[in-house]
Formats: C-alpha cells, structure tokens, sequence
C-alpha cells in the first residue's frame, strides 16, 4: 500500500462548502449589528447635546437656546480638538445641527421651544438613524 497524504479533491470541497454557507449566515448579521453600533453612536450624540442644552439652562436661569454660539462652547473637546460631535455613518465631526432637525444618517439635531412670551423654554433633540428617526427627546415642555 501506498503511504498517501493531503486531502481529496471532494475533501476540500466540502470544506469550502460549508465556508460558504457560513458566510452568508454571519455576513448579514455582521452588517446589521454594525448599523445597529452607528445608531447607538447617535443616541449617545444626542445625550450628550441633551446634557450640553441642560448646562445651558441651568447656568442661565432656565431658559433653554439651539443657537450654535451659545451651546458649542458647552460640548466637551473631541479627539481632533475642536467641540462638534462624530457623525456615526460618514465619520465626519459635523454634528449636532443647530437650531434644526436632523434629516439625514447619523445626524443630531436641537431645535429650541419657546412659550407664549417668546422665551426659549425647551427643546427638541432628534437623531436619525440608517433610514429614518430614531430618537426624539424633550425636555417636557
């Protein structure tokens, strides 16, 4: 008898067989908890301008803003020094949108409230995920 080694051509066929099936079983999934990970990325985002509105308020006597020259300065330092958010599907620090909604992936937005008498005194604070809205928070009024 001869003394053989290696594998057979089916051998390594079914070997990549089953490879494949469990590529197309763990691609997918791997795809959607990334999607999932961006979004939580914005839900972070937007926590985090939730607390910068709050800051605003309290050192203001409660009256809330959405404009970009009185909360930027509030948001912390991020890692390319400056103040804006990480927006979680293009990478890019453009965030959050001041004074208006998010409308596009990965995007936070605050829009200010006023009362009757005209006084900013609340907030709306969006945040879109891969498709659509993913997030709405209020600070009640």
């Amino acid at each position: 008898m001869k003394n053989r080694e290696g594998f057979t051509l089916i051998e390594l066929m079914i070997v990549v067989v089953i490879l494949a099936l469990l590529a197309t079983i763990a691609i997918p999934n791997f795809i959607k908890i990334q999607g999932r990970a961006k979004e939580a990325k914005v839900k972070g985002a937007a926590h985090t301008l939730q607390l910068t509105a709050e800051d605003f308020a309290v050192r203001n006597g409660g009256i809330y803003s959405d404009a970009q020259a009185e909360l930027l300065p509030l948001l912390p330092v991020n890692k390319n020094g400056t103040r804006n958010l990480e927006n979680s599907f293009t990478g890019i620090f453009s965030e959050p949108q001041f004074a208006a909604g998010a409308t596009t992936s990965g995007q936070v937005g605050i829009v200010g409230v006023a009362d009757a008498t005209g006084a900013v005194s609340g907030y709306l604070i969006n945040g879109w995920g891969i498709k659509d809205e993913i997030l709405l928070i209020s600070n009640g009024n």
